[in-house]
């Protein structure tokens, strides 16, 4: 079966919508736009027409551009240092897009939605190029499939064979590091070579062309990387061919905790540049790579911790619309109570009773103590007709102290309303939510990391970064009576 309409298109396509549509009114995107780039990457790979997938493709990269907009705009409003990286950003990944799109009248629309971006200068003018590109119409995608799935068979009757010609396609099928698919946020030690694969789909050979080369772009000054191109002779047989390479890739320099990801793309030409052209580059081929040597860096001292630290990090900057200072200032805060966490264990801090006005005044006085937190670190303040236990500039940081064992986070569930409304009173959407279990242990202390980690609350989309912190821990010669 070849050739038939399918429905994976249409959620991805309402995605993209809804989220253009809530920037168009100044709201928050209710979709993480790098999530709906990326899927709309990989939906490009299975359309059986060149134009279909010209057009989600190029979709996939404007959004991308408009999620830096949107980071552009948060962080203007919010008075963040240096905001104006964003649109720089933004204005650099436009002309590299428009470059590859500009020659392919599927992407034309968009191409003229998208027009304003070169001279954006404040930042009411992102709504109304959010609207222009939501209203654009896509052409309805047709799939490329081998075989009917059993639901369609028995709806559409057998396959019949097509004699219709191949469109000419190169579709990036896979990415490996060192062995490993690369993932949606791939960390590499930086100085250090890297195996470094690449998988590649092509449909049909052009007659006058002998060499197809991949090669990666990046908005990243050259100094800061060194990625390899890779090149593939025309190879015998039919098609479609499936080709695989390997080469080295080295990040040269490193990044600091709290800078945004490299960001690398590969785009496909066949050589000698004559006769038919140009191609449907499709599937997921952008990288975002980390510069960063997880086991160097020490957060809060404790390695497992780091380590859990980094995943939160990476979950909360896959946000749409949210500054990049929220975020930095929710790992600062995160560092010294995970610092706690790890010497309760180490060092049975927390025995006997405590309440939650006692566990307060500790957290507080452990919190002061890091300079970079200081005096900033407010206690008692109103919010939501409430008030906060701690909060650093307007990011609520809410204790509880529960007297039963907890196991794991989601058994703090019933504290997250209370947390959020506080977030969503100061204008903010993430919250810290750590909760002292002084339950009587009659077992190990459960492992650091299995006790941090993120939850949304879907109600207000605030996320909540959960911490318990152990006491009462058992005496470990007493575990073996």
């Amino acid at each position: 079966m070849k050739r038939r309409i399918l429905f994976e298109q249409f959620p991805q396509r309402r995605e993209v919508v809804e989220a253009l549509w809530a920037i168009s009114k100044g709201e928050i995107a209710p979709h993480d736009l790098n999530k709906v780039a990326l899927d709309l990457d990989s939906l490009s790979l299975d359309f059986a027409n060149t134009s279909v997938a010209n057009a989600y493709a190029a979709l996939a990269g404007l959004v991308r551009i408009i999620d830096t907009l949107v980071h552009w705009r948060k962080a203007v409003l919010e008075a963040g240092p240096d905001a104006d990286r964003f649109l720089r950003s933004a204005h650099e990944r436009y002309i590299l897009w428009e470059t590859e799109y500009r020659e392919k009248s599927a992407a034309s629309d968009l191409i003229a939605a998208a027009a304003s971006i070169p001279s954006l200068t404040t930042i009411s003018e992102i709504a109304l190029i959010a609207k222009l590109v939501a209203i654009v119409p896509l052409p309805l995608g047709i799939f490329e499939a081998e075989k009917l799935p059993s639901w369609a068979a028995e709806r559409f009757g057998p396959e019949r064979p097509s004699e219709e010609p191949v469109d000419l396609t190169v579709a990036f099928l896979k990415f490996q590091i060192d062995g490993r698919a690369a993932i949606e946020l791939q960390h590499l030690a930086p100085g250090e070579v890297h195996d470094f694969e690449i998988e590649v789909r092509v449909s049909r050979w052009p007659a006058e062309q002998e060499e197809l080369c991949l090669t990666p772009i990046s908005v990243e000054p050259k100094s800061t990387y060194d990625f390899p191109t890779f090149s593939f002779v025309k190879p015998s047989g039919k098609p479609p061919y499936t080709m695989h390479q390997r080469g080295r890739a080295i990040v040269l320099l490193p990044q600091g905790m709290h800078a945004r990801p490299f960001e690398f793309k590969y785009t496909a030409e066949f050589l000698p540049v004559r006769g038919e052209q140009p191609v449907a580059i499709v599937g997921h081929r952008t990288l975002l790579i980390e510069g960063t040597d997880i086991s160097k860096f020490q957060v809060c001292g404790y390695p497992i911790l780091d380590k859990k630290l980094f995943k939160i990090r990476d979950a909360l900057r896959r946000r749409g619309g949210i500054a990049q200072n929220e975020t930095a200032d929710t790992l600062l805060l995160l560092a010294p109570l995970c610092n706690l966490a790890g010497r309760s264990v180490q060092d049975a801090d927390f025995s006997g009773t405590w309440t939650e006005a006692d566990f307060q005044i500790h957290v507080r006085s452990e919190m002061r103590r890091n300079v970079l937190i200081g005096s900033d670190l407010d206690e008692h303040a109103y919010a939501a007709g409430g008030i906060t236990d701690l909060s650093f500039r307007g990011i609520p940081i809410e204790l509880k102290v529960q007297k039963s064992l907890i196991t794991n986070v989601d058994e703090c569930e019933k504290f997250f309303a209370q947390t959020a409304s506080y977030a969503v009173a100061k204008g903010k959407r993430t919250a810290i939510l750590c909760v002292l279990d002084t339950g009587k242990k009659s077992t190990s202390p459960r492992s650091l990391d299995s006790l941090l980690d993120v939850r949304m609350h879907t109600d207000s989309g605030v996320t909540i970064c959960v911490l318990v912190i152990q006491g009462n821990l058992a005496k470990p010669s007493s575990l073996s009576r």
